[in-house]
């Protein structure tokens, strides 16, 4: 298995870039239920026009779709090409950047949300944290952080996910928790659940994560 971090991440890229639309057409019919629940809490915490962040946002639905219909701005990244050229085309109301999401730059408290679903852990374990970090940072005070974490402590290689290579990696449950801690200075009302989520025949656990960044007149 490669073990530099750029292999990793190559790894990532050339799967999606190579299965973009068969992933497509496998993973957008079905919908995840606890990613739709979370999106539309989003739409009750956050006022319509604020600017949402979408890392690993595949191709664009469902989720960057579901984003913008809570009256969200939206900008998703993902290290996809292929799979950025069909959000185009699916979602041409949102704005799409290509690149690694440890690699992208934006001013420190740009948006209201951040979110990343099902896209962290295609990061190797040890950038989930400075990831962590970044994504606390890109919030406004009083914004809201969203995303998904693999429940096993495990970092895993398959030679032949839907026809290709692909990469994952995971803290576990008490590893996420303990990154909470470590990097997510600022973090508030943090909420975190282990969920069983079932897409098609497939069933899985995943960590959920929500919370909100602490309004500047919050200390401590």
């Amino acid at each position: 298995m490669p073990t530099s971090s750029t292999d990793l991440k190559a790894t990532v890229k050339d799967g999606y870039d190579t299965i973009a639309l068969s992933y497509h057409n496998w993973a957008a019919p079905r919908l995840t239920q606890k990613r739709t629940e979370y999106i539309e809490r989003l739409g009750q915490l956050l006022p319509k026009g604020s600017k949402v962040l979408e890392l690993g946002c595949g191709a664009g639905l469902p989720a960057t779709q579901q984003l913008l219909d809570q009256g969200f701005e939206v900008i998703g990244v993902d290290i996809s090409s292929s799979q950025l050229e069909l959000a185009k085309d699916h979602v041409p109301a949102a704005q799409f950047m290509q690149g690694d999401m440890m690699a992208m730059e934006f001013t420190e408290g740009s948006f209201e949300a951040v979110t990343a679903f099902y896209s962290l852990f295609h990061l190797p374990r040890d950038e989930h944290g400075p990831m962590l970090k970044k994504m606390v940072g890109w919030l406004k005070p009083g914004g809201w952080l969203l995303f998904n974490l693999e429940t096993k402590e495990d970092d895993q290689m398959l030679d032949d996910w839907m026809g290709v290579k692909m990469f994952w990696s995971s803290l576990g449950i008490e590893g996420n928790k303990q990154m909470l801690v470590e990097y997510g200075s600022g973090l508030t009302n943090v909420e975190d659940v282990v969920d069983k989520e079932t897409v098609g025949r497939f069933e899985e656990n995943f960590h959920w994560i929500l919370a909100s960044k602490k309004p500047l007149n919050i200390s401590g």
